[in-house]
């Protein structure tokens, strides 16, 4: 005899799993947000630097002249600000400044995530060429005319978020960073995708 077919109906197929809808992308902080969390993000870091400027001096004896011993200092400041701003950019951190202000250091992908420790110092290092190399050229024109311009052109990495769509600065750019908006982003809890 052949078999009867089941009259049952299939059972449902629960072995895939739920999509959840993909989280809203962060909108891009302002050029006013950026500016104010660098005014007060340099605040803090006044205090900071101060502190360890003076103890690098008293257990240095440095006192300002000139030689190895103001190279030491200059590249040991400049470590530390790798070590602050490296530190609070990476890993989905952000220093008190920025928490206040609202912003915090993305990557500039799709989800959006949160920056790795060598991204965020490329970052720095990146910023930094293009703030105290600029600064030095204007510290070093010979006329007005050329100091002018080279201020234009120390202003161009800043003033790249005015025409950028998404806000970003040359050195984000350059980096694979953005600044956005803390407030607007959505709770990731349990969603952080690993650093790159």
């Amino acid at each position: 005899l052949a078999a009867r077919p089941c009259d049952h109906p299939p059972m449902p197929d629960h072995t895939s799993a739920p999509t959840s809808p993909a989280p809203t992308p962060a909108l891009p902080a302002s050029p006013w947000r950026r500016f104010m969390s660098c005014v007060y993000d340099g605040i803090v870091l006044f205090g900071v630097l101060f502190f360890f400027g003076y103890a690098f001096s008293a257990l240095a004896q440095f006192h300002g002249e000139s030689g190895l011993a103001r190279t030491l200092f200059q590249l040991y400041l400049f470590c530390l600000l790798g070590a602050y701003f490296g530190w609070f950019w990476s890993n989905g951190r952000w220093s008190l400044p920025m928490k206040t202000i609202g912003v915090k250091v993305v990557r500039d992908d799709g989800p959006q995530g949160p920056v790795s420790l060598p991204r965020a110092l490329w970052r720095y290092t990146v910023a930094s060429i293009f703030f105290w190399g600029g600064l030095a050229l204007v510290w070093t024109a010979g006329s007005a005319i050329t100091a002018v311009l080279w201020v234009l052109l120390w202003l161009l990495p800043f003033g790249w978020s005015l025409i950028d769509r998404r806000r970003r600065t040359l050195y984000d750019v350059l980096a694979g960073t953005m600044l956005v908006r803390h407030d607007a982003m959505a709770d990731r809890r349990g969603q952080k995708p690993a650093p790159r």
